[in-house]
């Protein structure tokens, strides 16, 4: 504008991104959670269609707004940003606890539930959102190592830090971009740079050997591995994928033109969900992501997301291999790779679309820019009205930062069970989002409040968690009833979830429906053999119900197939095998 122009620079990318966004905006509309697919899943908000729009208009802007410099600028700051965040996980990695030091809450020992030392996420929250950031990073050092060695040395820092965040699909992604990176630089160079490939390849070797990899299950300075759902747990990770995945697939199926909206995915995936995962150490985890970015977007957007992110991605190439920019080739094919086994967080998100504006930017002609000397009343105006909206935007953003604040103190002090102190900070939420699901159905708990819980699982109806709060909430108001209703119309939502067949058998068993408590707890174990609480509460209701030979089946095969240690099982095994004798 004070140019006295609109300022727009055409790339083969704008008819992919345009497209991509219009399909976008049509799976939110017919989304079955409209207002998740707008914002992003609570706590992420990452892969709504807002998102989605600012990644768009920063690619539009970085290529319409930047030169050459700039851009390079700008991967020197990321770059350094990376570097710092690298530091401060090594650091976690021998016990400095800098993230938790800046809070607070001591540098010697970890703040965090997760065993941080033995996997290593530095102030990115998780350590496969580090790895997937390092190894789309590492290329671009590897590059800039060619001019200047020093650029050599932040390679092997991301590296080691890559190495203790333990990231299998991190590993795996760095060796895909290896072998892209070099031999395309090595083939076309002619072996110009074979002196420092086979430096950084003999460090790279060395410290792999020293600090061995995260596919021995093995650590010399760590015996433990405690991370994260789908990295470590009672189930190996891939078989959890499996279902996971296959869920994914499922509702695709059902959903195959627009999927069920963006970010909805945990709101579908109980739909669809594989018996076979209730036998999962992970089976009552709600996945609000596919952990395959491929299958989300079948998922949450149906065939015509997919095919107009697989444009964006194809199109993406043929930018780097036009530019001549492989490092950026490399690195988003790191991205790809990483976003196969998990998902995307904004950090990586920023880079899939700012990496092919980078690699546009680089290839385009100087452009001499003319200072204006005067601006006009109506260039002024058109500057007034955008710090203005800019002005709107970071406001709204910051009260919502606040709300969350608040709503996070809320569900703090409702679970210690201080509910006038958890009604008083979810006030103050429901006061900047009145109308935002979570927020009421907090509000519904701390009050005990069944029109409050309605109105939020009105909001967001296939949202199980508001479904089993309305339901606990009946039941509080001594109306087990009513919440056998709420959970028995949500059944068909979660047709392979035995926790709802068994919590439905526990309201029964509040009215003395001993009999219809028996049917649900029956098909609870049916879904999930090994469900100890379901198992144990069928075998109490066959006591009741006088069916002893039932009751002590069931009572057996939880000391015989579950836990062999269960001394209230046996107890109650012990007296009802006495009473028959």
């Amino acid at each position: 504008m004070i140019a006295k122009k609109f300022i727009f620079s055409r790339t083969i990318l704008d008819w992919p991104l345009v497209i991509y966004l219009l399909v976008y905006l049509v799976s939110t509309i017919f989304s079955i959670d409209p207002r998740t697919s707008l914002l992003g899943y609570y706590s992420r908000f990452n892969g709504g269609l807002l998102s989605q729009i600012c990644y768009v208009l920063l690619y539009w802007a970085f290529v319409s707004n930047l030169n050459k410099r700039q851009s390079l600028h700008s991967t020197y700051y990321i770059l350094l940003s990376t570097a710092i965040a690298s530091i401060l996980a090594i650091g976690e990695h021998f016990g400095i606890f800098t993230t938790c030091g800046l809070m607070k809450l001591g540098f010697t020992e970890s703040c965090w539930v997760q065993d941080v030392q033995s996997r290593v996420f530095s102030t990115l929250g998780q350590p496969n959102w580090l790895a997937a950031l390092l190894v789309a990073l590492i290329p671009i050092t590897w590059a800039y190592s060619l001019r200047h060695t020093a650029y050599g040395l932040l390679s092997i820092l991301f590296f080691v830090t890559l190495l203790f965040t333990k990231s299998r699909s991190g590993i795996l992604a760095f060796g895909f971009e290896f072998i892209i990176f070099w031999g395309i630089n090595l083939y076309f160079s002619k072996l110009k740079h074979i002196k420092v490939f086979l430096s950084l390849t003999f460090l790279f070797a060395l410290i792999y050997l020293i600090f061995q990899s995260p596919f021995t299950g093995k650590d010399i300075l760590s015996s433990q591995t405690v991370g994260p759902v789908l990295e470590v747990g009672g189930t190996e990770s891939g078989t959890i994928r499996k279902y996971v995945w296959l869920g994914a697939l499922n509702v695709f199926k059902s959903h195959p033109i627009l999927g069920t909206g963006p970010e909805t995915f945990a709101f579908s995936f109980p739909m669809y969900k594989p018996m076979e995962h209730n036998l999962t150490s992970e089976w009552d985890f709600i996945y609000n992501k596919a952990h395959n970015e491929f299958l989300n977007y079948l998922a949450n957007t149906g065939i015509l997301g997919f095919l107009s992110y697989l444009t964006i991605i194809i199109t993406s190439i043929i930018i780097f291999i036009k530019s001549k920019k492989y490092d950026f080739l490399a690195g988003y094919v790191g991205i790809l790779v990483t976003n196969f086994f998990g998902f995307s967080v904004v950090p990586v998100s920023l880079l899939f679309f700012l990496f092919p504006a980078m690699a546009v930017v680089s290839s385009m002609q100087e452009v001499e820019w003319v200072k204006q000397k005067k601006i006009n009343i109506n260039q002024w105006f058109l500057v007034f009205v955008v710090l203005l909206s800019t002005f709107y935007i970071l406001h709204s953003t910051f009260r919502y930062f606040i709300a969350d604040i608040h709503f996070n103190k809320a569900k703090l002090f409702n679970k210690s069970g201080n509910l006038p102190m958890a009604k008083q900070e979810i006030l103050k939420s429901l006061k900047i989002s009145p109308n935002e699901p979570l927020y009421l159905n907090e509000m519904a708990v701390a009050d005990n409040n069944i029109e409050i819980s309605q109105k939020a699982l009105l909001l967001s109806p296939y949202n199980i968690n508001l479904v089993r709060s309305l339901s606990g909430i009946y039941n509080r108001n001594s109306n087990p009833a009513k919440a056998i209703e709420v959970l028995q119309s949500f059944l068909i939502n979660t047709p392979s979830d035995p926790k709802n067949y068994y919590q439905i058998g526990i309201y029964y068993l509040k009215i003395n429906d001993l009999n219809n408590a028996a049917v649900y707890f029956t098909k609870s174990v049916e879904l999930k053999p090994n469900y100890k609480d379901a198992r144990f509460a069928l075998g109490l209701t066959y006591i009741d119900l006088k069916e002893f030979e039932l009751a002590k089946n069931e009572l057996k095969y939880i000391l015989e197939k579950i836990d062999s240690k269960d001394e209230l099982t046996q107890k109650y095994l012990d007296n009802l095998l006495q009473a028959q004798k």
